[in-house]
């Protein structure tokens, strides 16, 4: 049998669209060819050069959510980014133009290509772009490719309705956007009013049936300040990053006037689905700004809340404002509590934060130590999570039980920045994890602390990690897609 997955977050069109500019006459040009760069099908050889780049400096030179890995490690569906790469993280620390030292950096960090670099210095018009980037993922939907010998295509889809979970020869997509950024036009102005405008005017467009396809859902912050909301640190970690990057971070800063706009426009459905609100990159003031809103407003309406990619912090909320990524576990309860998805992300630099359980665990001799402990830091996030809630004995709005295995989701956010787990490398080595996530699982249940969790049917480690890695986004897909 086959197993399959759904990924919550990950950015499979920015390296070939942004390859696409390495000749004018492809600009935006997809293809079904997969031994051009610029398809979305390419696939990039994990050779051993580039597996020791990764581990000594955790810059990732190969393609890890390309469409052929994809449908080889057996997804199903997947949530797929469209946003426009941030104009700042090819700028300079001083928000100018790279000199061609500055410019190897970053191309060397992001993997994009000179000429898309170049472009972006340039541009003007995050909305224009977006529009680009759907279009290239639209034009060539539905279209058969090669893979393995089998014939298989990709379909963009808005609706559950439209995917078929048993199909064995189509890779689902579904858009969302990470970073409110995407709504921004005329980037030169700074008169608020103005900007107010557009990014409604876009939100509006967006939401119509017109433009083609609507998002799922939307992170309203990235990487950098565009008046929405505080940021968490989310490029500090490694000396690329510090050394190419200045966030400019403000601890203290909630959801700003234009954020709350956003957050309505967004979740409003007086015409049709809502686009959910994905609370990842927001700083803890905002987070919990988010909660406080979330409970007031839109809690009553069944409103689940979104954490696409992401990890535990497996502590509970400091004293203070920080500009801490990772999730409290007073968050987690949230998330769960709304029937929400908390996407674990397949990020080292996040799933190695923070203190919880020794990697040492169940590993025997004989065994491959080495994937059983780089899996363990997966593991710890479902399990953490899980007792996080069965402790609490969390319940959702209607006053049942959250069940504590069925909010954990895969959110890889592979082809973003991301430094990868050894051996874990691209959507082909989900099979792979999946194997050792279930040695997890069947350990952690001969431990007395799990006997307390008997009370749930099905409690068996196949159960908990086919949840995980598919049934509990099925689930969420259908109740709100």
């Amino acid at each position: 049998m086959k197993h399959k997955f759904i990924d919550f977050h990950c950015h499979a069109s920015l390296k070939p669209y942004s390859r696409s500019y390495n000749k004018k006459s492809t600009v935006g040009q997809n293809s079904t060819s997969t031994n051009l760069q610029r398809s979305i099908w390419y696939k990039e050889k994990v050779s051993l050069v580039k597996k020791i780049i990764n581990s000594l400096t955790s810059i990732t030179k190969f393609t890890q959510a390309d469409f052929s890995s994809a449908y080889t490690g057996g997804a199903q569906v997947l949530m797929l980014s469209i946003d426009p790469m941030e104009r700042e993280l090819i700028l300079s620390k001083k928000g100018k133009a790279q000199k061609k030292d500055g410019k190897l950096l970053k191309n060397l960090m992001i993997g994009i290509g000179q000429p898309r670099i170049d472009h972006l210095f340039q541009l003007k018009n995050y909305f224009e772009d977006l529009e680009q980037t759907r279009d290239f993922l639209l034009s060539i939907s539905g279209q058969k490719v090669n893979v393995g010998g089998k014939q298989v295509t990709y379909k963009v889809v808005d609706s559950a309705s439209a995917i078929d979970f048993d199909a064995d020869d189509t890779v689902y997509i579904v858009v969302t956007m990470e970073g409110a950024h995407v709504f921004r036009s005329l980037l030169a102005t700074t008169d608020k009013a103005t900007i107010e405008q557009q990014v409604l005017a876009n939100v509006k467009k967006v939401k119509d049936p017109a433009w083609g396809i609507k998002p799922f859902f939307v992170a309203p912050v990235h990487h950098f300040d565009y008046g929405y909301c505080g940021r968490a640190a989310s490029l500090t970690s490694g000396s690329a990053g510090k050394m190419a990057y200045d966030q400019k971070l403000d601890a203290k800063q909630k959801i700003q006037p234009l954020g709350l706009q956003l957050i309505d426009a967004l979740l409003d459905h007086t015409n049709g689905r809502r686009i959910l609100i994905d609370i990842k990159h927001m700083n803890v003031r905002s987070r919990r700004h988010f909660y406080q809103l979330h409970a007031a407003k839109y809690a009553a309406q069944d409103v689940p809340i979104v954490a696409s990619h992401g990890a535990m912090t497996f502590t509970n909320y400091p004293n203070t404002d920080t500009d801490e990524i990772n999730l409290y576990t007073e968050e987690v309860l949230k998330i769960a509590e709304s029937r929400g998805i908390f996407g674990v992300q397949l990020d080292a630099r996040r799933l190695k934060k923070g203190r919880y359980g020794s990697v040492k665990r169940g590993v025997k001799n004989g065994e491959d130590k080495r994937f059983l402990k780089r899996s363990f830091y997966v593991w710890r996030q479902v399990e953490a999570s899980a007792l996080a809630v069965y402790d609490k004995k969390a319940k959702h709005r209607d006053g049942t039980l959250v069940d504590p295995w069925s909010f954990q989701v895969l959110g890889t956010d592979f082809d973003g920045i991301v430094d990868p787990l050894d051996g874990f490398w691209t959507h082909a080595e989900m099979p792979f994890l999946r194997g050792f996530l279930v040695k997890q699982a069947e350990f952690f249940l001969t431990m007395p602390r799990a006997k307390a969790l008997r009370d749930y049917a099905a409690l068996d480690a196949e159960t908990i990690i086919e949840k995980f890695m598919f049934l509990n986004g099925k689930r969420f897909l259908e109740d709100n897609l």
